[in-house]
């Protein structure tokens, strides 16, 4: 009888170990890597607009601004990931979506593109680790911006999408 209560409380203490030991690697895969620093009480500035230091959100995904140099980025609910963000002179002519469906933006030969805008937009590097994301911003307020997608690996890549489309439209909620 000695032997059967000694045998299950050694089981008791391995299974309690092996519970804890589960739980610290349960713990330390979900790391994230959010930014730290000091605010500089304001986000980027895109042309002649400055973004708040706020969070900006379409559907799952979220940039948050940090200060004007670095944001937390939230792709589909995942963990933030914090970017260093370049916001250059270099612009480019890109067509942006509207509301009003009015077609004032116009193509070579002065054709009309219903429900777009020409707009200038800002060439944008964001930094995460070793990976560069290379794409064109525009600020229409200092609450709402777009982009021309996200992720680009090359500038020529971003200069091939001269679109931006309410797909890419992060506003503040």
């Amino acid at each position: 009888m000695k032997n059967i209560i000694i045998r299950i409380i050694i089981s008791i203490v391995v299974i309690l170990v092996i519970s804890a030991c589960s739980k610290d690697e349960e713990e330390s895969t979900t790391i994230t890597y959010t930014c730290t620093g000091s605010s500089s009480g304001s986000g980027p500035t895109i042309g002649d607009v400055t973004l708040k230091e706020a969070t900006y959100t379409k559907g799952n995904d979220s940039f948050t601004f940090v200060n004007s140099t670095s944001a937390n980025h939230v792709y589909s609910g995942q963990s933030p990931f914090c970017h260093t963000i370049d916001v250059s002179s270099t612009t480019a002519s890109m067509y942006r979506t509207n509301s009003a469906n009015t077609g004032n933006a116009t193509i070579a030969g002065g054709q009309s593109i219903p429900a777009y805008d020409n707009v200038t937009a800002y060439y944008t590097i964001m930094t995460y680790a070793l990976a560069t994301y290379h794409m064109y911003i525009y600020a229409d307020n200092d609450s709402s911006f777009y982009l021309n997608g996200y992720g680009y690996s090359s500038k020529s890549s971003a200069d091939a999408v001269i679109f931006m489309t309410n797909e890419n439209h992060y506003t503040i909620q």
